[in-house]
């Protein structure tokens, strides 16, 4: 049997009982059946794509002092916010959490606020922002409904500014989450939301024990325009990649930074990794910045 990363071994496995409309991870973390489509893992993850994530959530939370701080760029309804804030709740007890998470989609920002909320976590003590991540100097569609129309928020985790969509078509073309949907050319609906850059992000932090993002092809963008005040200022990513592209753009961004690659997987590939042959359908990348590890 393939052994797990030594990190997953300080948290020893919940034995309370699952309230009625949950589901429950390895930490503990309570997530409402209603948000996805899918029953989670009760014991430490699968061996998949996701799994280096969670490697750099963990090490992240065990290598923290004195208090930690989280950015989560595409966060859904604060999925990987909530675990790390379980996550050194169970480590440390009482350490101080920053939880700075950024999300578009307005059915996933409400859940959000529900995420936080049952698991214990006030979000009026953190900075939950209705936005997406851009790069900033343009305004671009949110992409929130395909030409088939099939996407549901609770199946669906694609939402993506792009700039790809067309011209509009229909500034009316019903709504999504209380948004006017707009039809473009090719086909798909979009909303308008508002827009926030990473410096903007950052300039609220005087250092990030892990930035994670999940941002649908805007990846190399933003941490590009970013990119001195990241290496200043953040000590791990988490990134997932939508692209060959946008995953060798990454690379050689951060090894030009002095950045140490902790794990690198393109997007379609099979690779073989230390937990067996893996395949992966975004790309993931964990990297260590050298000079905020100390």
């Amino acid at each position: 049997m393939t052994r797990h990363h030594p990190s997953f071994h300080e948290f020893p496995l919940p034995e309370e009982p699952v309230p009625h409309g949950f589901d429950r991870d390895f930490l503990g973390v309570l997530t409402r059946l209603d948000f996805e489509d899918r029953k989670f893992n009760p014991g430490y993850p699968e061996f998949e794509q996701h799994y280096f994530e969670w490697i750099a959530l963990l090490e992240s939370v065990l290598d923290a002092r004195d208090r930690y701080t989280l950015i989560e760029l595409g966060a859904a309804y604060g999925v990987w916010s909530v675990r790390a804030a379980v996550a050194i709740r169970r480590r440390f007890g009482a350490m101080p959490v920053r939880l700075i998470a950024v999300e578009a989609d307005p059915f996933h920002f409400d859940w959000m606020k529900l995420h936080f909320s049952d698991n214990r976590l006030r979000p009026e003590d953190h900075t939950l922002l209705h936005a997406a991540v851009s790069a900033g100097g343009r305004s671009l569609p949110f992409l929130v409904r395909s030409p088939e129309g099939t996407e549901r928020p609770n199946t669906w985790f694609g939402q993506a500014l792009a700039d790809w969509a067309g011209e509009v078509v229909e500034a009316d073309a019903g709504e999504y989450g209380g948004r006017t949907v707009r039809l473009h050319e090719n086909g798909w609906g979009s909303i308008a939301v508002p827009q926030i850059t990473l410096p903007a992000i950052l300039h609220q932090v005087d250092r990030a024990d892990l930035l994670h993002m999940d941002i649908q092809g805007m990846e190399y963008e933003v941490l590009n325009s970013a990119i001195d005040s990241v290496t200043s200022k953040v000590r791990r990513i988490a990134a997932a990649t939508h692209s060959r592209e946008i995953d060798n753009g990454l690379r050689a961004l951060l090894v030009s930074r002095g950045w140490q690659c902790a794990a690198a997987y393109a997007p379609g590939e099979t690779a073989e990794t230390s937990w067996g042959q893996l395949s992966f359908a975004d790309g993931v990348q964990v990297w260590l910045n050298p000079n905020r590890l100390c």
